[in-house]
């Protein structure tokens, strides 16, 4: 019997690490998979202010994570994790609420719609006995959305940012972009594989990241995405969006595309 996506190629642009899981689906369900990461996941120049906030966690209610990538990297500063014991964990996600768990901590909030904007309406409808206000620190990308950093001292949280990784534009092979020729689909996952593939195919190619992009099935993790990729110049029809934010909704929309 033939596979969902047998004779199908699609390019993943995450690094290689966070492409594991969706390479070994789609490649379960028949197809090719292409690895073009056009990120690469570094530590900030400036460490200061982890190394700081990780020296007074005890001066902390809450700790917010937004990604698995800020739970490893918040965790390479830290000896032990029992520090953690007095202070509520919130996370967006259940993959993020994975990534904390495998440090043997369990996640007090749980945003279930994969925003910044679900932690904020989950912060706002804690009762005041469970609110547990005060200062939040909050271990992320050095660039990121403000959402939180807005949205939370309105609620009456003191919020600290502290950068503990940073996303670069990645230099892919000569053979990478050989294999990007045969694509049937290209995946998204995040604003910056976006702006960093059309930066480095119009780098190092005559045709424009456009025209490629508008001859393939464009698949997108959630909204965010699929507005940077607007901004990019595609429009909403030529986006497949993934209903839920996470990768095992995005492998299942890829296999009902074909």
């Amino acid at each position: 019997m033939a596979k969902p996506l047998e004779h199908k190629t699609i390019v993943l642009t995450r690094t290689l690490k966070q492409s594991a899981s969706m390479t070994d689906a789609l490649t379960a369900l028949g197809a090719r998979v292409v690895s073009f990461p056009t990120i690469e996941i570094v530590p900030p120049l400036d460490e200061s202010v982890i190394e700081e906030a990780v020296l007074e966690l005890d001066g902390y209610e809450w700790i917010i994570f937004t990604s698995a990538n800020a739970v490893d990297y918040f965790f390479k500063h830290l000896n032990s994790s029992t520090i953690l014991s007095s202070l509520k964990i919130a996370v967006v996600g259940p993959a993020t609420a994975e990534a904390v768990e495998a440090y043997g901590i369990r996640s007090d909030l749980v945003a279930q719609n994969f925003q910044a904007e679900g932690l904020v309406e989950v912060f706002a409808a804690l009762p005041d006995a469970d609110a547990k206000r005060g200062k939040a620190l909050i271990p992320r990308a050095l660039e990121a959305r403000d959402v939180l950093t807005e949205e939370l001292p309105k609620l009456g949280y003191e919020v600290t940012i502290a950068p503990v990784y940073q996303t670069v534009c990645a230099t892919p092979t000569v053979d990478a972009f050989t294999n990007l020729d045969c694509a049937d689909g290209i995946v998204f996952t995040s604003p910056s594989t976006a702006r960093n593939f059309v930066e480095i195919f119009n780098s190092h190619s005559d045709d424009s990241a456009l025209h490629y992009l508008k001859n393939r099935k464009v698949f997108s993790i959630g909204p965010i995405t699929s507005d940077e990729l607007r901004t990019l110049g595609l429009d909403q029809n030529e986006i497949t969006e993934a209903t839920k934010s996470t990768s095992s909704d995005l492998v299942d929309v890829i296999m009902n595309s074909f």
